[in-house]
């Protein structure tokens, strides 16, 4: 019993409110394959010409979704949703 409380314990310490999305991985310049590799599949990706922009949503936080806005197969930008830059 006690070695199960530690465990639940130790889990919510390392999970925290932190997403599982390691977001923080990913700069500016990066390709799509290197996005990929470091994210994973995204959960919805959209695009139109050489503008794409792939979806993700951390799986310990649903209600929160990240994207990353590829521009000829480069990252022009990501992070949270709703925080995206306006095209000039």
């Amino acid at each position: 019993m006690r070695q199960l409380v530690l465990c639940l314990v130790l889990f919510a310490l390392v999970a925290g409110c932190a997403p599982w999305t390691p977001m923080h991985r990913l700069s500016l310049g990066m390709s799509k394959s290197q996005v990929l590799q470091t994210l994973g599949k995204p959960n919805n990706a959209s695009g139109q010409g050489q503008e794409e922009y792939l979806w993700y949503v951390p799986v310990n936080m649903p209600w929160k979704r990240f994207y990353v806005r590829l521009v000829d197969g480069r990252v022009e930008a990501y992070g949270p949703v709703g925080k995206e830059k306006a095209k000039p």
